[in-house]
């Protein structure tokens, strides 16, 4: 966990900032390419893995070290670089069955099969717009405190959270499980 130092620097900020939003979207992911919530959904649905993803802003997003740091530029930049989080984000998976049903093999019964929520890091199609958060005090014309920035944080950090339990949902619709069987078993008989 970072501190904020004194005199603070842009990467110091950034790292900060990676102990909220970042460590908040990377917990407690299930879905990802790595671990799907059933085999018939494809991996083009996520964007990475389980273990989340890495921060992409860097200090020098911020400003340079020794160099004046504008309010505007670390709201700007940390703001952006929160609404990259918006993907990682609550998926109610959805397993449907089509067909007529009383078909023999693992999915005798047409309809809803598997309907599960749980938090998935998604593609990059299913990000949202993040909701607008107060400054704390980091804006043009004050002092920017640590106090100010860590409560900065802390609102970003809600702003995603309110994003993150926003549920996208994916269905994916097969064929009734012996399908293949069936169909080939019957042109046999032919």
């Amino acid at each position: 966990m970072a501190t904020l130092t004194n005199p603070i620097t842009p990467q110091n900020i950034v790292d900060r900032f990676a102990d909220f939003a970042l460590a908040t979207a990377n917990s407690g992911i299930t879905w990802g390419t790595n671990s799907k919530p059933f085999s018939e959904m494809s991996t083009n649905c996520f964007a990475g893995t389980t273990s989340g993803r890495s921060i992409s802003a860097t200090g020098s997003d911020i400003g340079t070290a020794g160099g004046t740091i504008t309010a505007a530029t670390i709201v700007s930049a940390l703001r952006t670089e929160t609404a990259t989080y918006t993907n990682i984000r609550n998926l109610n998976a959805k397993l449907n069955v089509t067909g007529g049903g009383g078909n023999t093999g693992t999915r005798p019964t047409a309809g809803i099969v598997y309907n599960c929520t749980r938090v998935g890091h998604l593609r990059t199609g299913f990000r949202q717009t993040l909701a607008a958060t107060a400054n704390a005090g980091v804006a043009s014309g004050s002092v920017v405190t640590s106090a100010n920035l860590e409560t900065f944080f802390g609102n970003l950090r809600t702003a995603y959270n309110t994003a993150r339990a926003s549920t996208a949902t994916i269905q994916v619709n097969v064929c009734h499980a012996s399908c293949h069987s069936s169909c080939h078993g019957s042109r046999g008989r032919r």
